[in-house]
């Protein structure tokens, strides 16, 4: 048997697992039965998770081979010899582009709601979105210009709106039909049109602020500051202050389904796996 057979057995048991995992916390929901014990359910279901996508991503296939194993994953590329330096600000904007998203993803990809002062509700795909302090609690979005210098629509309606103005960032399943909807809503349209009517789901309205059905979480979000980057960059850091997540009954941060992630610049999919799939998206 070689090892990609073995990994594919190993991976099957612990989705299988975490599938079981599932219906059990469900059934004991539904019973009233211990918190604690759905706790360790709970944590069961996310450890096997998270075991499942380290043996489908390759990391771990020595523990998969016969014999003795190693107890921690090597490094193929350490940094202990044959380094190189690489200057970026030799490269051209795609090598970079191309260097930085190789190291820094994949990464979550969200949809981000705002309103113009016309009223019009914008929708709008960001993955440069960071937590910057827990307490107050506080992310960043960074806003960068069309190719064309046009400023994106969402730091338009966040200046214009001003500072204690309302977003709302959607934390999105890895399903196609998310990646369909990042596709759909980095359109370019005018201002004046909403990219709600892109998509296949109607816009719910819920205390003031705008509800996307198909996400997993939304994060309410008030404006504090922005600022534009410095050294010529041509996008600014909007500082927004979380003030609420919308959630379902069901989910805790202890239990947390997969989100679709931003694999490369044009790729996304639930994890960097090449097992997994991927959707590309044409900005």
């Amino acid at each position: 048997m070689d090892i990609e057979e073995r990994r594919e057995i190993v991976s099957r048991f612990l989705r299988r697992c975490v599938t079981y995992a599932d219906a059990s916390i469900e059934r004991k929901k539904s019973r009233g039965e211990d918190s604690s014990d759905i706790s360790n359910w709970e944590n069961y279901r996310q450890f096997t998770s998270f075991s499942a996508s380290e043996v489908e991503s390759g990391e771990l296939d020595t523990w998969l081979e016969d014999g003795s194993y190693h107890s921690e994953p090597s490094s193929e590329v350490p940094l202990s010899d044959n380094r190189v330096w690489l200057k970026l600000e030799e490269m051209s904007h795609e090598q970079r582009r191309d260097w930085l998203a190789s190291l820094l993803m994949p990464r979550p990809i969200s949809l981000v709601a705002t309103r113009s002062i016309q009223g019009i509700h914008n929708l709008a795909p960001m993955s440069s979105i960071g937590v910057v302090s827990n307490s107050p609690p506080m992310i960043t979005i960074s806003l960068s210009k069309e190719r064309g210098g046009k400023e994106r629509d969402t730091l338009v309606n966040l200046r214009d709106q001003g500072e204690e103005s309302s977003c709302m960032v959607y934390i999105l399943p890895a399903t196609l039909e998310s990646a369909k909807n990042v596709q759909l809503t980095s359109t370019k349209i005018p201002i004046t049109e909403s990219e709600w009517d892109l998509i296949d789901e109607e816009i719910i309205i819920e205390n003031s602020m705008p509800i996307l059905s198909s996400a997993m979480y939304a994060m309410h979000c008030k404006l504090m500051e922005i600022h534009p980057l410095p050294g010529g960059s041509s996008a600014s850091l909007a500082i927004l202050k979380v003030e609420s997540i919308i959630t379902s009954n069901n989910l805790t941060p202890s239990r947390n389904p997969l989100k679709l992630m931003q694999i490369d610049f044009n790729k996304l999919g639930p994890s960097s796996n090449e097992n997994d799939w991927n959707f590309e998206v044409n900005y």
